[in-house]
C-alpha cells in the first residue's frame, strides 16, 4: 500500500466497496467545489434579485412586506445562493458520514478475521488501511474550507445586502414621495369648494360691477341730455332784438 501524502488524498481504487464509496464521495465534493462557485457568479446579480422580488410580489399579490435589508435579501437569494450558504456544512457532515461508513465496514471485516487461526496477521492489513477511512472526511474540510475561501474572496451576500439596502432606501423615498402628493392632493380637495366659493363670488361682484357701470353710463346720458337747452328758446329770444331794431 502506497504510503505517500500525496496518495492519502487520492481515492483507492482495490476494488472493493470502500473503494466504490470513495468514488462516490469523490464526485461528489469535485461537483460541488465547481458547480455552486460557477453558478453562483452566473446568478448572483442585481437582475435576478430584483426578477425575484417582482415574483415574489407578483405571487402575493401585493408588496411584499421587508422589514430589514437582511430579509429582503433572504427573500431574493437565488437557488445557487442558498445551496452556497448551506453546502459547506452539508460537505462537512457528508465527509464525517463517509468516514463512519468506512470504519463501519473496516470493524466488520476485523470481526471476521478475529475468529481464525491467524487473527493478528488478518488484521495487520485492516488496521493498516484503516488510516484511508479518513481520507472522505479530509475531502469534506477540504471542500468546506475551499468554498469558506470563495465566499471571503467574492463575498457575494455582501452584495446583495448593500443591493437590498438600496431597494429598501429608494421604495422608502417613494413611498414618502407618494405620500407628500396624496396629502397635497387631499389640501386641494379641501381648498377646492373655497376656491369655488370664491370664484362665485368674484363671478357676482364683476356682473355688478357691470350693472353699476351700464347704469352710471345710462345716467350721465341722461344729465347730458338734461344740460343741452332747448332748441325753440334760443329763436324765440332773438325776435324781440330783431324788432327793436
Amino acid at each position: 500500500m502506497d504510503k505517500s501524502p500525496l496518495s492519502f488524498f487520492l481515492p483507492q481504487l482495490d476494488g472493493s466497496i470502500f473503494a466504490t464509496l470513495q468514488i462516490i464521495f469523490a464526485l461528489v465534493f469535485v461537483a460541488a467545489i465547481i458547480l455552486i462557485p460557477v453558478l453562483t457568479r452566473l446568478n448572483a446579480r442585481p437582475g435576478n434579485w430584483q426578477r425575484r422580488l417582482a415574483a415574489i410580489e407578483g405571487a402575493d399579490h401585493q408588496a411584499a412586506i421587508h422589514d430589514t435589508p437582511e430579509q429582503l435579501s433572504q427573500a431574493v437569494a437565488t437557488a445557487p445562493e442558498r445551496w452556497a450558504d448551506v453546502l459547506p456544512s452539508l460537505l462537512l457532515v457528508f465527509g464525517l458520514l463517509g468516514t463512519f461508513i468506512g470504519l463501519g465496514l473496516a470493524l466488520n471485516d476485523a470481526a471476521g478475521v478475529l475468529g481464525g487461526a491467524d487473527a493478528l496477521g488478518s488484521l495487520t492489513p485492516i488496521l493498516d488501511a484503516l488510516g484511508s477511512k479518513f481520507k472522505i472526511s479530509t475531502w469534506g474540510i477540504i471542500a468546506f474550507l475551499f468554498l469558506k475561501i470563495w465566499a471571503m474572496l467574492f463575498p457575494v451576500d455582501a452584495a446583495r445586502l448593500a443591493w437590498s439596502t438600496r431597494t429598501i432606501q429608494q421604495r422608502a423615498a417613494l413611498a414618502a414621495e407618494q405620500q407628500i402628493q396624496k396629502e397635497a392632493a387631499a389640501g386641494l380637495q379641501q381648498i377646492a369648494p373655497i376656491v369655488q366659493s370664491i370664484d362665485a363670488l368674484l363671478a357676482v361682484q364683476r356682473a355688478e360691477a357691470q350693472r353699476a357701470h351700464v347704469r352710471h353710463a345710462e345716467l350721465l346720458e341722461a344729465l347730458q341730455r338734461l344740460a343741452q337747452p332747448p332748441v325753440g328758446t334760443g329763436r324765440a329770444v332773438s325776435r324781440p332784438e330783431d324788432a327793436s331794431a
